[in-house]
């Protein structure tokens, strides 16, 4: 078969739209996508941890690859410290002491138990655990010893009794080495990723790292890179057409390319085609169709007084024209 004919023979085609076709990648570290300055971002933050900067923040918006770059993160420290991942959806002070217990103290884990995690624990509680976790922090370690990172990937903010708790722990330091250091991740609002991508020369500063949006350029490349690990054969499979509608649908966000790139094979799939076609991404890219409105509308709330208002005017109508007649 000519190596650049871009149609999928029949044998492929599910495969191509099943869970393990391209862009399912599930947060597999081996299809991560270092363009964007997504690799340079990885550099940027390792390279603070290994000189103890302090807390590492990584922001960006929902879809922008944050999970993927915790988790590429964690792979290149896994030789040189041992990683916490913190990645429960909610996140306190409470939540994450216990969470720490577990990890650092587990013979005092129920210092702070799982329902005053998940209920908040009083002030007290919370001290003691802290220290806690502080003394163990600080006792003497071999030379062997590898730091901990804490990599926290969690939907909500982080509140201050949170950050003061992850200060006071990055700052405990053994033989002049930090003991335990901290990455956060933290969602944005759209409005601030797009106003990232409009400053991005003074994104990265001050242990603040920011994750934009792909150009076209990086979206046409980001498909040839993920075509090209999962079918070296089909690295040109979409045309540049194609990437310019991706890059107009999904305004660079990883998650939206991801996901009307597999509609577009699924729908080719479905239509038994030899091959992905721009047809197929015009469908993958129509607008849902809109939900109907389950609220009732001005008239049937409001027959009651708009019965009463008709049959007013009609006795008001009645009675000046007696008044007239007489």
């Amino acid at each position: 078969m000519n190596h650049y004919d871009l149609s999928v023979e029949t044998g492929r085609r599910h495969y191509y739209s099943s869970s393990q076709g391209p862009f399912y990648n599930a947060n597999n570290i081996f299809m991560f996508y270092g363009g964007g300055e997504r690799g340079q971002t990885v550099e940027n933050v390792i390279r603070a941890l290994r000189r103890g900067e302090g807390i590492q923040h990584v922001h960006g918006e929902r879809g922008s690859g944050k999970t993927m770059l915790s988790l590429v993160i964690s792979d290149r420290l896994k030789h040189r410290f041992n990683t916490i991942r913190y990645d429960i959806p909610e996140i306190s002070a409470s939540l994450l002491l216990r969470h720490l217990l577990i990890e650092l103290l587990p013979q005092k884990a129920d210092l702070i138990s799982a329902q005053q995690a998940q209920e908040g624990a009083e002030q007290g509680a919370i001290d003691t655990a802290l220290d806690g976790i502080l003394q163990q922090l600080e006792q003497p370690q071999p030379a062997t010893f590898k730091p901990f990172v804490l990599i926290i990937d969690s939907q909500a903010e982080a509140d201050p009794e949170t950050v003061r708790i992850l200060e006071a722990l990055c700052r405990v330091r053994v033989n002049d080495r930090a003991v335990l250091h901290c990455v956060m991740f933290h969602r944005v609002s759209e409005q601030a990723a797009r106003s990232v991508n409009a400053h991005a020369a003074s994104a990265q500063q001050d242990n603040h790292h920011w994750l934009r949006r792909l150009t076209l350029a990086e979206i046409n490349e980001y498909l040839k890179h993920h075509m090209m690990l999962f079918d070296f054969n089909r690295r040109d499979l979409f045309t540049r057409e194609m990437a310019y509608f991706i890059a107009d649908r999904s305004e660079g966000v990883f998650r939206s390319i991801n996901t009307l790139a597999r509609n577009a094979f699924t729908i080719a799939n479905l239509e038994d085609a030899d091959k992905l076609s721009m047809s197929h991404l015009l469908m993958a890219g129509l607008p849902p169709r809109p939900e109907p409105s389950t609220r009732a509308g001005f008239l049937s709330r409001h027959r009651g007084q708009l019965v009463a208002l008709l049959g007013t005017c009609v006795v008001g109508w009645a009675t000046l024209a007696v008044i007239l007649l007489k």
